[in-house]
């Protein structure tokens, strides 16, 4: 992967985070799919993916249901 794109998916990674964190402020029970976030963010749905899946492996959001929420505490 070149720096280029490399850099792309970090900023997806940090908008993918201020989504979550800003809903969660105004609606607690918010649950997001790849579909929704890529819609909202227009970037591909597979950005999305390998960006969840960082922010997953970090601990940082949840998944249930096949819905994405951000984890508190």
């Amino acid at each position: 992967m070149n720096e280029e794109a490399y850099a792309k998916l970090e900023k997806i990674k940090l908008k993918l985070y201020r989504v979550f964190a800003e809903e969660l402020s105004e609606h607690e029970h918010k649950r997001y799919n790849y579909d929704e976030l890529a819609e909202r963010l227009n970037c591909s749905r597979n950005a999305i993916r390998y960006n969840v899946g960082k922010l997953l492996s970090a601990g940082v959001i949840g998944s249930e249901g096949g819905k994405l929420y951000l984890k508190i505490g």
